[in-house]
């Protein structure tokens, strides 16, 4: 079942679409058949959902952050633990803060440069 369900995810996520050639009528908007995405600009690297797991694992794809991980969660086994959890978890705490703290800044700013962008003033080309 669950191999099922992993291979349908992998086949979803790796077809092409294909491309279709596209008539534009210049003053025949009446003879437009299909409805088109929005021309607007968006740079945005996460969304509501994404944020905080985009965040995290771009943050622990990263060799030594994911060895601090392990190491704090290590101290969860009473066999490993050589200190106290704080002297662990606040370092990576503090670190996955600052990151997270940036990256909510730049993602803020990105979204106000693209509605910035996006509201710009722009001429029609009509005939």
């Amino acid at each position: 079942l669950c191999t099922s369900c992993c291979d349908w995810l992998i086949h979803i996520c790796q077809r092409k679409r294909e491309l279709k050639a596209r008539t534009v009528w210049l003053g025949h908007p009446e003879k437009c058949e299909e409805k088109h995405p929005r021309n607007s600009i968006k740079n945005q690297k996460y969304n509501v959902f994404t944020f905080i797991p985009g965040v995290l694992y771009e943050q622990f794809k990263f060799f030594l952050n994911l060895y601090f991980l392990v190491v704090s969660c290590s101290q969860f086994v009473p066999a490993l633990k050589i200190g106290y959890l704080y002297t662990y978890w606040a370092p990576l705490g503090f670190v996955l803060a600052v990151t997270i703290m940036r990256e909510a800044i730049d993602e803020f700013r990105r979204f106000q440069r693209d509605k910035e962008v996006n509201s710009q003033l722009y001429s029609k080309l009509t005939i």
